[in-house]
């Protein structure tokens, strides 16, 4: 029982290595461990891709498990197709190709070039956007304090730019009822009504200090963030700048919540007094639209996962986020280098199994084809299953091209036997207009009618039709016939129009 789990646990990985599991079951077994290897990491990569876009799609929809485990699902096979094709590209031509190396007499090609450097690089890029959501579901805690810290700012900043306007306004308000109101009042109520609000315009150059300085010191922590590494004065200056934001943002909602509770109307019916505690009014309700406007950007802040900041710091600040990337980025790579790899193995295992010289041909012709009517009589005539090795490309290469040989020669037939009964339609036809005239002319000039028929028939005679090639090892169409140019001089050319030899 133990046995076969283990021989289909193997045969799943064989699988998902993305070959033909028939070729594979006729190979070698370093062979086969080989493709299971690789089928291994196709499976990790699965895994990966599927955790990684499970925990994203988690942080971001609020743990919504419904929607996290179809994404990642389907995120992983996306992503595992994409490796195979991959996979697939980097095995050796398995059909003849115009632009395969005609010098080369084993199953290889120049690994490092332009278009596979770009493959490489497009995985390595998928490798590196995966590698991100397993960071911050492994190592989001060891960042918690500097994501306490960004909240801090953003806070402040948040804060300073929504309600730079009320401060404006704060500040407007102030001066308009000191310009219409203390300007009429007589000495007595101007003094009253300074006292009244001297606490009120305190109040004013404090917002504007407050704003001032917290946008001062943002621009700062702004600079100080474009630089990739701080040495420890500038992260000194940068924690020192963090802490005055956050008391200094306390003080400015104390200060409002203190304004507002202690803050009164006068009783004076007077019109000044009046239009006084309208503006007292006014100017309350423009600080309860501060302490509201925080409250929801608090709310807003505090549901934020800050999710590519927390990227952004762990790969600045912890070295195991560089280890984990370059980790996946690794299971990318090992498959692709061995399924590279992989074919050197198969090309000395076929030469330590193979003694046959027809055997050996026949893989060279397969490889490097020079003589494609014996290759192609060859293949057509043998049975796969008389072929034993180790070589999986060359099962590979022997059954497509026999599959591609086979179907060529049916569809050859087809058309032989299509073009033949359109040309027999055709003399039918034809003969079914020229025969009444050919009996007109039978009772003027019979024995012009009896040549004129004989040569009719001989033309209209039903004959094997074959589709012409031009190509000599059609249908793969790699291999041009070879023209003999003859060239003459002038003399020639006259003479054979004029027959002047003669």
């Amino acid at each position: 029982m133990e046995k076969r789990i283990h021989k289909n646990i193997f045969r799943f990985l064989l699988t998902c290595s993305g070959e033909d599991m028939l070729i594979l079951e006729k190979c070698n077994q370093r062979i086969r461990n080989r493709f299971a290897l690789l089928g291994f990491f196709v499976l990790l990569i699965f895994i990966g891709c599927f955790s990684s876009a499970s925990f994203f799609v988690y942080s971001m929809f609020d743990g919504a498990y419904w929607i996290s485990l179809p994404v990642g699902i389907i995120w992983g096979f996306i992503v595992v197709n994409l490796y195979l094709l991959l996979l697939h590209t980097i095995s050796p031509p398995i059909i003849p190709l115009s632009t395969k190396n005609k010098k080369s007499k084993t199953i290889s090609f120049n690994f490092f070039n332009l278009s596979m450097l770009l493959r490489i690089g497009f995985m390595m890029l998928l490798a590196i956007i995966i590698a991100q959501p397993l960071n911050v579901f492994l190592l989001s805690k060891s960042v918690q304090d500097d994501i306490a810290k960004h909240k801090v700012i953003e806070r402040v900043k948040m804060f300073s730019l929504t309600n730079k306007g009320l401060i404006k306004n704060e500040l407007q308000a102030l001066n308009e009822f000191k310009s219409k109101v203390l300007f009429f009042s007589n000495p007595s109520e101007e003094n009253d009504l300074n006292s009244k609000i001297a606490i009120i315009e305190s109040k004013v150059i404090n917002d504007s200090l407050f704003l001032k300085e917290s946008l001062f010191k943002i621009r700062r922590i702004n600079q100080l963030d474009e630089q990739l590494f701080l040495n420890n004065k500038e992260q000194q200056e940068k924690e020192l700048l963090i802490n005055d934001l956050e008391i200094n943002l306390d003080n400015e909602l104390n200060s409002d919540n203190q304004f507002i509770a202690t803050i009164s109307t006068s009783s004076n019916s007077n019109s000044y007094y009046q239009m006084f505690n309208t503006f007292v009014s006014n100017f309350k309700n423009i600080l309860i639209e501060k302490n509201e406007n925080y409250q929801n950007l608090n709310s807003i802040l505090d549901k934020s996962n800050f999710y590519v900041k927390t990227i952004q710091l762990l790969l600045i600040k912890n070295p195991f986020s560089w280890i984990l990337t370059i980790l996946v980025c690794s299971i990318f790579l090992i498959p692709i280098y061995t399924k590279y790899k992989v074919r050197d193995l198969c090309a000395r295992l076929f030469n330590i199994e193979s003694n046959n010289s027809d055997f050996i041909k026949l893989r060279e012709q397969l490889i490097q084809t020079t003589n494609f009517s014996w290759l192609s009589n060859t293949i057509l005539k043998s049975k796969i299953q008389d072929y034993h090795t180790s070589d999986y490309y060359f099962h590979r290469m022997l059954i497509e091209h026999k599959i591609i040989l086979e179907e060529y020669e049916i569809m050859k037939r087809k058309f032989s036997i299509v073009l033949s009964e359109r040309i027999k339609e055709y003399n039918k036809e034809s003969l079914k207009r020229i025969l009444p005239l050919l009996e007109k002319l039978k009772d003027i000039n019979p024995q012009k009618y009896k040549i004129l028929v004989e040569d009719i028939n001989n033309e209209y005679s039903l004959t094997h039709v074959e589709k012409f090639e031009y190509w000599l090892d059609s249908p793969f169409r790699t291999i041009r016939p070879s023209i003999n140019v003859v060239k003459n001089n002038e003399k020639e050319f006259l003479d054979f129009i004029y027959n002047l030899e003669e």
